[in-house]
């Protein structure tokens, strides 16, 4: 039987498009029409883009360069389409959507070249409909009617912009190793990946490894080491002039979010986050994350099929077990409806549908087999499984928007229409408020003023005294804080501070707490 091809491509854009009509129809519903970003992080990337556009390179206040962006290239990306258009709001969620769409597209097509070159592909599950472009048609829309990516591919963020080069460069990488041979493409795409995410990085690694296993086992070591090496080359070139800026402005080679965020070794990992995230994987599809864990255990299991049966799935399956479990070392951090593992989703789903459809091969019974297979609505029913958090992402996306406009946004314009614009002020949320105000600022929480990571290694008193003298040191005006977040802090210099103003939610669904309180600074007038 033959398949039109185009026609799957239809269904995929038809429905991530009546996804982002749902999505977008929540946020002009809660927001009563003002439309915006569901987070203050895509605020800081507009800052950073305007500035980089008009020629300040990754200043966040003019004429002081910070390392305070995790994704470098969404800043580029942003700036460059702001000659288009000024508006960051729609430029950074048509990108994102963009990102989305294409990421929903290239899982297909990763789909399309593991099922095709599977064994039970050939004979029993071709005489019972199962065919592999309907299995990866399946992959695509659990990956669409994934509640949290739909809400990644809407919130102006490089979330989906991110797994978009992983997933394309796992399908380069897999289209080599049927074609037995190696091109420096993936490592290219991989490198845009990193500076994307420097999750990236760790991407990266396992793709080395995979490909020095591989040009080991068919004996092309020696064949393909020179192109080894450019392509270790190429990827460094593009991922590390950005790690030279951080260190060079922050005396560290990652971000200074990282530290900000509590990134650091530990020897044990983080359980509670990875029980955490796996509540988050079941709740996106309860069916595909009993499957995950399946997975894991039978790749553990088949190690030693490494080079047959997984050989186009070992990088999917490396990079799937591997980052949850290295985050948990490192940066274990769940924020955000857990938006950093939010780029395996679509993996996630093809490992699913890739164990499932094994599971069935594997029944001994004839007559059961045949049954589970040989109608194609018994693989289809695991959409279901997705589509109540898909419903409550859709409303998610609406609240969380309306909460950043109702909070940042909102301290924005009082601050625009009560502080002068030369005056300096404190936050410790710093995108909306920034953006939109474009005072300079001092960042209480260090993602672009890194003293204050600095003072984190002090002792508790210090910190505290520190933090007081840079705000002095600074004649900052005006602080727009977390009560609880600075609790020590606004105690021990309470006299210093005056409560002018705050925004309040009745219910939060993202921001730092229910309430945003704005402080007038006594020294910086009675100087």
């Amino acid at each position: 039987m033959k398949y039109n091809k185009s026609k799957k491509y239809f269904y995929i854009i038809l429905s991530c498009i009546f996804t982002y009509l749902i999505f977008e129809l929540s946020v002009y519903y809660f927001t009563n029409g003002k439309f915006g970003v569901p987070l203050d992080d895509s605020w800081i990337h507009f800052r950073f883009a305007e500035n980089f556009a008009n020629g300040y390179f990754f200043h966040y206040n003019i004429g002081e360069p910070a390392a305070g962006s995790t994704s470098p290239f969404w800043v580029v990306l942003l700036a460059g389409f702001s000659f288009i258009s000024g508006n960051f709001i729609f430029i950074s969620i048509f990108l994102s959507a963009v990102f989305h769409l294409l990421s929903v597209i290239f899982i297909y097509k990763i789909s399309l070249e593991v099922f095709k070159d599977l064994e039970f592909s050939a004979k029993k599950l071709y005489e019972h409909t199962l065919e592999p472009e309907f299995l990866s048609l399946i992959v695509a829309l659990l990956t669409v009617l994934a509640g949290r990516f739909a809400w990644a591919g809407l919130s102006g963020m490089e979330t989906t912009m991110f797994a978009f080069f992983c997933l394309i460069g796992i399908y380069v990488h897999i289209r080599n190793l049927q074609n037995k041979k190696f091109t420096i493409i993936p490592a290219l795409l991989f490198g845009l990946a990193t500076v994307s995410r420097p999750e990236g990085f760790l991407l990266s690694v396992l793709y080395f490894f995979d490909v020095l296993l591989n040009l080991w086992k068919e004996k092309t070591f020696k064949k393909n080491l020179f192109k080894v090496f450019i392509s270790l080359i190429i990827f460094l070139c593009i991922t590390t002039p950005y790690l030279i800026f951080s260190y060079n402005t922050s005396s560290h080679f990652f971000p200074n979010t990282f530290n900000a965020q509590g990134g650091n070794f530990e020897f044990i990992p983080n359980f509670n986050y990875l029980r955490i995230i796996m509540i988050f994987f079941f709740r996106d599809n309860l069916v595909v994350a009993l499957l995950y864990l399946v997975t894991i255990i039978f790749y553990i299991i088949n190690l030693k099929k490494y080079f047959t049966k997984f050989r186009y799935l070992n990088l999917i399956y490396l990079w799937i077990v591997c980052l949850p479990l290295v985050s948990s070392f490192l940066v274990p951090n769940w924020r955000h409806h857990g938006r950093y593992l939010m780029p395996l989703i679509p993996l996630l789903n093809l490992a699913a549908i890739y164990i499932l459809i094994n599971i069935f091969y594997k029944i001994k019974k004839d007559r059961l087999r045949q049954l589970l297979t040989k109608n194609k609505v018994y693989v289809s029913l695991i959409l279901i499984a997705s589509l109540m958090y898909y419903g409550i992402f859709a409303i998610a996306i609406g609240k969380n928007t309306d909460n950043i406009n109702d909070q940042q946004v909102r301290i924005a314009y009082w601050i625009k229409a009560n502080v002068p614009p030369d005056e300096t002020i404190a936050i410790n949320d710093i995108g909306a408020i920034t953006y939109l105000t474009k005072n300079r600022i001092i960042d209480m929480a260090g993602l672009v003023t890194p003293e204050v990571l600095t003072y984190r290694t002090y002792r508790w008193e210090d910190n505290l005294d520190s933090l007081f003298y840079l705000l002095k040191k600074n004649n900052v005006s005006y602080i727009v804080v977390y009560d609880h977040w600075y609790e020590d802090f606004l105690e021990r210099f309470s006299e210093h501070f005056q409560k002018v103003f705050s925004a309040y939610l009745q219910e939060n669904t993202i921001c730092g707490g229910f309430e945003m309180n704005v402080y007038r600074t006594k020294f910086s007038y009675e100087e």
